[in-house]
């Protein structure tokens, strides 16, 4: 049986669209080296992901590139069966893998990537979270450390936040006995602070200073892994 090939591409992808399309998840947004794909069919090349006008058909055998994808539709570059080049929506079933289960995985990175993005505008971090995520919510963490023991190591990610603090003393005019207030000294004072800690990759445990506010740890899926 013909099988696609799914790996990931040697050259970077194009950066992401400054407006990221509703419902839609970027392979940029987890696998920033690409991913490539083999046609093992004919398949229709529309407009939209949810059809639209049509703009030619994959040529079977070729590789393309995946861009981006819903949970029932994947836009990717490739070529027509003239050979000239075309992008767009094309159904899953076009491509198949040795992977029994690629199309119910990428189903579940869409649903993870949208997730992530959601609590990444929202400046969360989450369990199951990435360092590379982390990053892109936390500024460089103010302090690092990495503890080891027999069942391997935990890193930890240190983000505090500081406010630099007035102190006055009150102080009595010896001429006109008027009391006022006298700047005496400022001192830069931790306001909250975040501890993320990591096992084998990924977010294991957060711990958030009472200043940041309540609430529990929110928790998402681990990154897909694939075969290929």
């Amino acid at each position: 049986m013909k099988t696609v090939l799914f790996f990931l591409l040697t050259l970077p992808l194009m950066a992401l669209p400054e407006d990221l399309e509703e419902n839609v998840a970027y392979v940029e947004e987890f696998a920033p080296k690409g991913i490539k794909l083999k046609v093992v069919k004919p398949g229709w090349v529309y407009s939209t992901n949810k059809g639209g006008r049509k703009r030619g058909s994959l040529k079977v055998g070729i590789d393309v590139e995946l861009v981006s994808f819903t949970a029932k539709a994947y836009f990717v570059r490739g070529k027509r069966d003239g050979g000239t080049g075309v992008s767009g929506w094309v159904t899953p079933a076009a491509f198949s893998s040795k992977d029994p289960k690629f199309v119910e995985k990428l189903k579940q990175v869409h649903t993870r990537q949208l997730l992530v993005r959601e609590l990444i505008a929202k400046k969360e971090v989450a369990i199951g979270m990435t360092p590379e995520e982390v990053s892109l919510i936390h500024r460089k963490p103010t302090k690092t450390k990495v503890l080891r023991n027999a069942k391997g190591q935990t890193q930890v990610w240190e983000f505090s936040d500081y406010e630099k603090i007035n102190h006055y003393t009150t102080v009595r005019d010896p001429y006109t006995g008027a009391i006022y207030r006298r700047l005496s000294h400022t001192t830069t004072e931790e306001t909250s602070k975040t501890v993320v800690e990591f096992q084998n990759g990924f977010v294991s445990a957060i711990e958030i200073s009472e200043n940041n506010g309540p609430g529990s740890a929110k928790i998402v899926t681990a990154p897909i892994i694939f075969t290929w």
